[in-house]
């Protein structure tokens, strides 16, 4: 008979580590609840000047450049806009900001706070606990003497 290779340090090390990535997933879906709540309950819309273009499929963003309501001047990039019709360069565009955190927290005004965004990291953080808690209680059976 084949000897055994599942060792007690090897599934608590597979629980650890399961727990540690749904932590950082879920320390994510907490941020972007924050993000979300900021420019749903705290937004401003302004309009911006686009500088920049960057169609990269997926990953696309366009750079803007505009003043707050205070009168600082914010340069920074939007990835979350509408693409039709899509923003060109030397153009404008209209973009919602949180007060609090301008250059990380804004967002196309056509559109409204991603809270999908924040459902599917908490969804995927819990169905990667539970494929991780029934992976270690399945190995845990098949521990051997050390």
């Amino acid at each position: 008979m084949r000897p055994r290779r599942v060792t007690r340090t090897s599934v608590v090390c597979g629980a650890l580590l399961t727990v540690a990535v749904t932590t950082f997933v879920w320390i994510g879906a907490v941020g972007a609840y924050r993000k979300a709540v900021d420019l749903r309950d705290h937004g401003l819309v302004t309009t911006a000047d686009v500088r920049e273009v960057h169609r990269l499929g997926d990953d696309s963003y366009v750079r803007v450049r505009f003043d707050t309501t205070d009168g600082t001047g914010v340069e920074t990039d939007v990835y979350d806009f509408r693409a039709d019709p899509e923003p060109v360069e030397g153009g404008t565009m209209r973009v919602r900001y949180a007060p609090a955190d301008p250059v990380h927290h804004v967002q196309d005004a056509r559109l409204g706070p991603d809270f999908l965004d924040v459902w599917l990291r908490a969804l995927g953080g819990a169905a990667l606990l539970a494929f991780g808690t029934v992976l270690v209680v399945a190995s845990w059976g098949l521990v051997g003497d050390e």
